[in-house]
């Protein structure tokens, strides 16, 4: 009888530091990626379905390039999977070849620090602000599919601008759920912030109850077995994080910074992983708490 599942230990690690296979990731061709697998590995089709979270019919069409990989949780599932260790973990997030002048200290790191996953732990990607990120992962790469969203930050501009009412409208439709928590553009907090930013007084509260106008509208055209599937709601606290949790499992997080506006703040890029202790579930107690304590809408 064959073998129902390989390991990542057949995956030499000298095979994610090879070039051709650095510039696979940088393409984000999974569907190489693969046959270089089944090459080095001899797996299966349905092998790699398991290790990845895919069926072995969508491996078939990834692998003859009749569907695309652009979703960030499957790319998460295949990091996660294969054990994809740094620097070709962030060539696969980034879609970019490290500079070559760079790999010097990769090795020296490397030496000292021979597994780097758990250096980083469940940390998957850094970038240097929110336009970063966005350039290398758009909002329908998070939220196409999902079935479970939670998001609190200032104004949630991620959700209310760079992804359509329609977008919103049919997962919830769908039966996903959405808790949304923005700051109360009627509260102190978002006073200090609009001082802090330099910004005129209401300016961001301004901002926010065009977003909670927004979000109460696709709510409003929801059915009325689905409108409890968008929760919204306000806190009135210091803001520190933004923070969005996707199916329990990814999450995207930046810190506001002083004098900094959230489109120039580092994003975090988080999938959670049970083997190791992480900052995912950090930040899942974050969003907890600030929800319970926050005022429905």
């Amino acid at each position: 009888m064959g073998r129902t599942a390989f390991t990542t230990d057949e995956m030499p690690l000298t095979t994610w530091q090879q070039s051709d296979v650095l510039d696979v990731l940088a393409r984000r061709d999974i569907g190489q990626l693969f046959r270089i697998t089944q090459r080095i590995t001899g797996a299966t089709q349905t092998q790699l379905g398991t290790i990845s979270g895919l069926s072995q019919a969508q491996v078939s069409e990834i692998m003859s390039g009749s569907r695309k990989v652009t979703s960030i949780e499957v790319l998460a599932r295949i990091v996660s999977g294969f054990e994809i260790p740094e620097p070709a973990r962030s060539t696969l997030f980034l879609g970019v070849r490290q500079p070559e002048g760079s790999s010097a200290v990769r090795q020296s790191a490397a030496v000292a620090s021979p597994d780097p996953t758990r250096q980083l732990s469940d940390v998957v990607a850094v970038y240097p602000s929110r336009s970063a990120f966005s350039s290398a992962h758009s909002a329908h790469d998070l939220f196409d599919g999902a079935v479970d969203i939670r998001a609190m930050g200032l104004s949630l501009n991620m959700l209310c601008h760079q992804y359509s009412d329609t977008g919103l409208h049919e997962l919830a439709t769908g039966g996903a759920q959405l808790r949304l928590l923005l700051l109360d553009p009627a509260g102190d907090a978002i006073r200090r912030r609009e001082q802090e930013e330099g910004y005129q007084p209401q300016f961001l509260s301004g901002l926010n109850e065009i977003n909670l106008g927004l979000l109460r509208r696709v709510r409003d055209r929801l059915p009325a077995d689905r409108q409890g599937n968008m929760q919204l709601a306000v806190y009135d606290e210091t803001v520190r994080f933004n923070i969005i949790l996707i199916d329990e499992r990814l999450c995207v997080v930046q810190p506001y910074l002083p004098q900094l506006r959230g489109l120039e703040a580092p994003t975090l890029l988080i999938e959670r992983n049970p083997r190791l202790p992480g900052l995912y579930t950090t930040f899942d107690r974050i969003f907890t708490s600030a929800w319970e304590g926050a005022r429905s809408l």
